[in-house]
């Protein structure tokens, strides 16, 4: 039975409750014929408990004939809650609920394991979930709350301009790529993190891909600085001693180089030609010695100097760029506008370029810097030195404030294929910028020449000191067999009338070395020849081995499989009539088809010396 004072259940035989300690008094059962004698409640008697969910329940059950007991239960409760006895009231309602399980815990206690409910304690029926529901509410509104604290209202955000400089990928699918931040007063934004920049990658499909960023540092806390300086050293700069000044500039800007902690510099001239003075070193007696021996003449051959520079430097390592200036018109280079500008793209190191006086093309020079990701600038003749060192420092300053960013790219399909880094400043900083930069994962560098004997410094390193045999030229392509015949001649300084053997020399640092070169005409007109009899019969041996070649041997052997380089293509009218004639017997391909164009379209051109 329950206490009539606060509900509580106690035991049908106690004389008190044990909760309250009132009476356990019960009333004598009824019978039928003798119903208990309850009240009549009329409908305007309920007003009170307008807003209850048991008004309409209990005016009902009060209409109905025989429903005598329930009502008196009904009316008890409501009695309970409105008099305040809340709490036997819930008692009153607990006991009716469904049994609970009981199982013991590890400690020895109880846990309460209700079918349907966790092992923790809970709140009972709807109300308890409703509770749960509102606590989990409220928990997610706390997260979101923190979430949005963290974000800077987009008002109160700072403009800042970033610019992705250079892309390091010789390690891919490890990235590392150097950025500048600068605000509107165009100061340098120190001391952001990986939390202040979010990077994504959108690859040629046009999918962006979320990166996740490794590291995010300084370059002059950490990292080290290769600077190619490339001089112009033509005839025109030995007026208004303006070579003096160039020589003066750039020996400031390398002893205030940091080249104690890594930094170094390489020293690259040109005319006519062009001369490597001084290979990358941190050596500032051996630079100085460089700069110092540079000694004006000849012509501008800018896009050669600037197209090796950028060869050279590709290699090094941390942050790399090319400094170039020029007095005068580009005239005689072997390599174009568009191959400076393919390479500067392909290994993502920019170009600087720096025009001296008024006798050369600006407009161009500006569109070369920007396809290059450089910058362009002028300077006058008058107080040269200290304008050209202003602008060495300014760029040397700027590399040392770039920003370093690493991270490992997810997307490792289409290597050759350029794709988009969007740099951002993320939601929790008070900076707001963004920033895109094409690379590609993997370089080429090869330019005109097949990438298999692209990295050979010699097709035959012994062709200066002992004979050339059949089996030392056995394999080689016709392409290769030509180079091996011409290096000959390049050893001694030789330039040569066909550009793309002037651009495969350039790309080799033992030619550049080379303190003296001619032209085809100055090399030929020497008396006695610069060559040894053993390198003029090895000049004749090769170039009858190549004669057989074009005459019983199939010239493009492989054109069914393998699409042909600029440089497999740099033969005479008659010998790419020939391969062509042989193709026509090979397995038709796609690639076949496409090498058949290639050729025919070689020899719609004019016609080529070999």
């Amino acid at each position: 039975m329950f206490c009539t004072k606060c509900g509580a259940q106690i035991d049908d035989n106690a004389k008190f409750c044990s909760k309250c300690g009132a009476p356990a008094h019960m009333p004598e059962p009824q019978t039928e014929s003798a119903p208990m004698d309850f009240p009549v409640v009329e409908e305007q008697d309920c007003r009170m408990y307008e807003g209850s969910s048991l008004q309409k329940d209990t005016i009902e059950q009060a209409k109905k004939p025989g429903s005598g007991k329930l009502i008196a239960l009904l009316l008890i409760l409501i009695v309970l809650l409105i008099g305040g006895i809340g709490g036997g009231a819930w008692y009153f309602l607990r006991q009716h609920e469904p049994e609970e399980d009981f199982r013991e815990d590890d400690d020895g206690g109880k846990e309460r394991t209700r079918e349907g409910k966790s092992d923790e304690e809970e709140d009972g029926g709807e109300e308890g979930e409703a509770k749960e529901e509102a606590a989990e509410e409220g928990e997610e509104s706390k997260e979101s709350d923190k979430e949005q604290a963290k974000k800077t209202d987009p008002k109160d955000r700072k403009p800042v301009s970033l610019n992705i400089h250079q892309v390091d990928n010789s390690n891919f699918p490890e990235v590392i790529f150097y950025a500048s931040v600068v605000d509107e007063n165009n100061d340098v934004v120190d001391s952001l993190g990986q939390t202040d920049f979010t990077v994504q990658e959108i690859s040629t499909s046009g999918e962006v891909i979320d990166v996740t960023l490794n590291e995010v540092y300084k370059v002059l806390n950490e990292d080290t600085i290769s600077v190619n300086l490339v001089l112009d050293a033509s005839g025109s700069m030995d007026s208004w001693s303006k070579m003096e000044q160039a020589k003066s500039a750039a020996n400031t800007l390398v002893s205030q180089m940091e080249l104690s902690h890594g930094d170094q510099v390489e020293i690259i001239s040109f005319d006519d030609y062009v001369y490597l003075q001084q290979d990358f070193t941190r050596d500032l007696a051996l630079l100085e010695a460089a700069i110092n021996n540079i000694t004006p003449r000849g012509s501008t051959a800018l896009y050669d100097a600037l197209y090796a520079g950028l060869y050279q430097t590709y290699y090094e390592s941390g942050v790399k760029c090319v400094i170039g200036f020029t007095d005068g018109m580009e005239n005689c280079s072997s390599y174009t506008f568009d191959d400076v500008v393919a390479m500067a793209q392909n290994t993502s190191i920019p170009v600087f370029i720096i025009g001296i006086g008024e006798e050369y093309d600006v407009d161009a020079l500006k569109r070369l810097a920007m396809e290059c990701s450089g910058e362009y600038y002028s300077a006058n003749v008058q107080d040269l030195e200290s304008i050209l060192t202003d602008i060495y420092l300014s760029i040397y300053e700027q590399q040392q404030d770039y920003y370093v960013f690493k991270y490992t790219s997810s997307d490792e399909s289409r290597q050759n294929e350029f794709r988009d880094i969007v740099l951002s400043t993320s939601e929790t900083t008070e900076f707001d910028g963004a920033y895109t930069k094409e690379y590609v994962p993997q370089s080429d560098i090869s330019g005109a020449f097949a990438s298999d004997y692209m990295d050979m410094d010699y097709m035959l390193d012994f062709s200066s000191q002992r004979e050339v045999t059949d089996a030392d030229l056995q394999g080689m392509s016709l392409a290769q067999l030509r180079i091996a015949r011409n290096e000959i001649f390049a050893r001694h300084g030789r330039q040569f009338r066909d550009k793309a053997l002037n651009q495969w020399f350039y790309s080799k640092t033992w030619y550049l070395n080379l303190p003296d070169k001619y032209s085809p005409d100055d090399f030929d007109g020497i008396r006695p020849s610069p060559l040894s009899k053993l390198e003029i019969e090895n000049v004749e041996y090769i170039s009858n081995y190549e004669q057989f070649i074009m005459e019983n041997s199939d010239i493009y052997p492989d054109a069914s499989n393998t699409v042909l380089s600029d440089y497999d293509l740099a033969l005479s009218k008659a010998v790419l009539k020939n391969a062509l004639a042989q193709m026509q017997g090979y397995s038709d391909t796609a690639v076949l088809r496409q090498n058949m164009l290639l050729v025919q379209a070689k020899i719609d051109e004019e016609d080529i010396e070999y």
